[in-house]
């Protein structure tokens, strides 16, 4: 079976140091992915929903934000055992590491964007929003900007030192997702428009957008065609030739990253909440209220993988790829799944193993 228990100790070898990544050391046809743990993430009387779940850079630790029960929580990915809680005083929609893991930024309903220290959960600081509560976040890979992306359409740059507001920029009426390309001079930004109709839910017509800011001016320099229903979620490919979009007219779509021409789409039952590439570029994960993780392959853009699950609102991976966590919208569930290699099967396992032991096998020693 693809999807099966794993023991810890199996755990602790996938978080130890990476092959190269130029070696491909995961299968190209279809991924063997195994389920290493599922963590009751947001606790309340009744409703439960985990917004939002990222890793560490160094991919030793996740954070998650409750939807229900207001809290931020850092966990030890080696056990999902807690290494601390925090809370905000409403909804927590979206949380994030800073580059250097030191720090975590959470931001929710309460109209707050707060800061912790990584280590102890301390709260360092509290930035208070004047509009508008955030939906999504994004830390700059210099560490120099905290972003926010707000339910009123902003794009606001807070300084991740003083933590001053220094830019804002509005896209739409709301941000939904927000990602930085590696050397972070841009950003992509995602959610939607809303227009009066009497038709539509709530009295509105929800269109999507996607658009990608040059930082350093502020300016947008591509925008995705519009679609039906919000953009939920948005994702730099890894070489930045390409752009993930998914949302809730059920589609997932890839777009030129240079033209913004529409590449390809991929359709689903329900609306889609999360999409995410694995760090070596090999497919497009997708998930949301078809209670499936689908993997498409990038290769020849076919679904490879389909994997059961409770309703998907966030997808993350691992820096080096052997990791992937899941926030569950209708379960309080976060899970940590691990992409298991297929070096041996290669042949290629004593390669891979040579030159990451650096010849220091212990058994051989006099």
């Amino acid at each position: 079976m693809l999807y099966r228990l794993i023991p810890t100790f199996l755990l602790a070898l996938s978080l130890a140091p990476a092959a190269a990544q130029d070696e491909q050391i995961y299968p190209a046809d279809q991924p063997v992915v195994t389920n290493l743990w599922h963590r009751a993430a947001d606790i309340s009387p009744r409703l439960r929903a985990v917004e939002a779940g990222e890793f560490s850079p160094d991919g030793q630790y996740a954070v998650s934000g409750g939807k229900f029960g207001y809290e931020v929580i850092k966990w030890n990915v080696i056990d999902g055992t807690v290494a601390w809680r925090a809370a905000h005083e409403s909804e927590v929609e979206c949380v994030t590491f800073s580059p250097d893991g030191k720090r975590i930024a959470s931001g929710g309903e309460d109209l707050t964007l707060r800061i912790w220290d990584a280590a102890t959960g301390a709260a360092l600081h509290v930035i208070r929003l004047k509009d508008a509560g955030l939906d999504g976040i994004a830390w700059s890979p210099d560490g120099r900007f905290i972003v926010g992306g707000d339910e009123a359409g902003n794009a606001i740059f807070f300084d991740a030192t003083s933590y001053q507001e220094v830019r804002r920029i509005n896209c739409g009426s709301t941000i939904n997702s927000l990602d930085f390309t590696k050397d972070g001079l841009r950003l992509i930004v995602g959610g939607n428009i809303q227009t009066p109709d009497a038709n539509g839910p709530g009295g509105k017509r929800y269109e999507g957008f996607a658009r990608v800011i040059d930082v350093a001016t502020g300016s947008v320099t591509l925008s995705i065609p519009r679609q039906s229903g919000s953009i939920k979620s948005v994702r730099w490919s890894p070489d930045e030739q390409l752009i993930a979009t998914g949302g809730f007219d059920n589609k997932a779509r890839l777009f030129s990253a240079a033209t913004g021409a529409l590449e390809k789409e991929f359709s689903n039952p329900l609306k889609i909440e999360a999409v995410a590439f694995t760090p070596d570029g090999q497919y497009l994960v997708t998930g949301g209220h078809a209670k499936a993780i689908n993997f498409y392959r990038m290769s020849d853009r076919e679904l490879a993988l389909s994997l059961p699950s409770a309703r998907v609102e966030y997808i993350d991976f691992s820096a080096d790829g052997r990791t992937m966590l899941i926030a569950s919208e209708d379960s309080g569930l976060l899970s940590c799944y691990l992409l298991q290699s297929d070096v041996q099967a290669r042949g290629n396992y004593q390669q891979i193993a040579d030159k990451q032991l650096n010849n220091q096998d212990l058994k051989h020693r006099p």
